[in-house]
């Protein structure tokens, strides 16, 4: 499980290697929460050059170099070329110790891994399956931008309205940018003086997550610690303001002060690997916050979203082997979940069907429109308990 955290990246310094359409929306969520971007690639998209050229980003026209990545708070590497990528990580966590980097679509590899996002400019919402099943994570926020009539990170930066898209400028709207954090394994530090309900609740995550966590009281701060820390929670500022340049991890939360810290924990709802975060822009957004964690909440907590995440991630490993591209990965994944080409009309029997004219099967709903849908497919097969179906199944499309 990944441990969500929404980030206050107001003018802090964020570099994205690569010039793609998957860092393209990188630059967009980072630039519409505050961050001050720079993106190197020798290649770049339409918006990209248009973002660069209104001095929106600071765009560098050339290949990565191993200094590139010396003072950023955050650092993305978003290029097709698995080398380049790898030494992004390496020269920015290991040699720089930048704590925030993460690699598209390499887990191995990232500190942290960015969230499907949607939001009305008010509220934001992400959602997350601790990387097991990014196409479950896609329709979930594809069914939530639907219900609750808010935007996808995907449509910012360009103009639809009359059927081409037109890059657009994009402005800061102060919005908290949503991440979950890997933090198995690593250290971290909770500074506080006595154990309330709030502070329990930070450790018992932080725990579920794999970490490392050391508690430490207030009026004794243990310097060496919070140099090994990846993460620091404080309940008191006061604490954490003269001791900011110990910090080795400088990701730190304020209970106190949430805008005093590097980010906050938001509103969860958690299904074991399914969690989607939920936060306000302002104090005007808190009601209507709070109102939408409790809905998500009865509609997704205890549905059986966390165990079908689960089997999805079991099956990646031997997908990862079977197909070299990230597309094909992606689609075996859809037409798993989809039960693309099966013949579901028998509930005793699967076959696959080979006849090229068949049409594709409904998307399925996951239960998400219809809570009661009982169709016989992957979704429910793993809710019921027919895992052998499932598993057989997931083998057919696998060849």
């Amino acid at each position: 499980m990944f441990y969500p955290v929404h980030l206050n990246l107001q003018n802090r310094k964020c570099l994205v290697v690569g010039g793609g359409t998957v860092a393209e929306r990188k630059v967009v969520a980072m630039l519409i929460s505050g961050g001050v971007v720079t993106v190197i690639s020798p290649d770049s998209t339409e918006l990209l050059d248009f973002l660069a050229d209104n001095g929106t980003i600071r765009l560098i026209r050339r290949e990565y170099r191993s200094r590139d990545t010396v003072g950023y708070f955050l650092v993305c590497a978003a290029t097709n070329t698995t080398s380049i990528n790898t030494s992004v990580y390496q020269t920015a966590h290991i040699k720089n110790r930048i704590a925030l980097v993460n690699v598209v679509d390499v887990i191995p590899q990232c500190t942290f891994a960015a969230a499907s996002v949607v939001t009305d400019g008010e509220i934001v919402i992400s959602i997350s399956t601790s990387g097991k099943s990014p196409a479950t994570s896609r329709r979930i926020r594809e069914y939530l931008e639907e219900k609750l009539n808010v935007a996808s990170l995907y449509t910012l930066g360009y103009d639809y309205e009359h059927g081409q898209e037109k890059p657009v400028p994009i402005e800061n709207q102060r919005l908290p940018y949503p991440v979950y954090l890997l933090l198995q394994n690593r250290n971290c530090v909770v500074i506080n003086s006595e154990n309330t309900t709030e502070i329990e609740q930070r450790i018992q995550l932080l725990q579920r997550c794999g970490a490392h966590v050391k508690c430490q009281n207030t009026n004794s701060v243990n310097l060496e610690e919070l140099e090994d820390a990846f993460l620091v929670i404080s309940e008191d500022h006061t604490t954490i303001d003269p001791i900011k340049k110990n910090i080795g991890s400088y990701i730190y939360e304020c209970l106190d002060r949430p805008a005093a810290g590097t980010h906050i924990t938001p509103k969860l709802v958690i299904d074991d690997n399914l969690i989607i975060s939920i936060s306000a822009r302002t104090p005007k957004g808190l009601k209507t916050a709070e109102r939408l964690h409790k809905s998500l909440v009865h509609q997704f907590e205890n549905r059986g979203y966390g165990k079908f995440i689960d089997f999805l991630g079991t099956l990646r490993p031997k997908v990862l082997k079977t197909f070299s591209t990230s597309k094909e990965r992606a689609d075996y994944f859809e037409n798993l979940i989809d039960c693309e080409g099966i013949d579901r009309s028998s509930t005793n029997t699967i076959s696959v069907s080979v006849d090229n004219q068949t049409d594709k099967t409904d998307t399925c709903c996951l239960r998400l429109k219809q809570t009661d849908c009982n169709a016989e497919c992957l979704f429910n097969w793993v809710l019921q308990g027919k895992l052998n179906k499932a598993s057989e199944l997931s083998e057919r499309l696998l060849t």
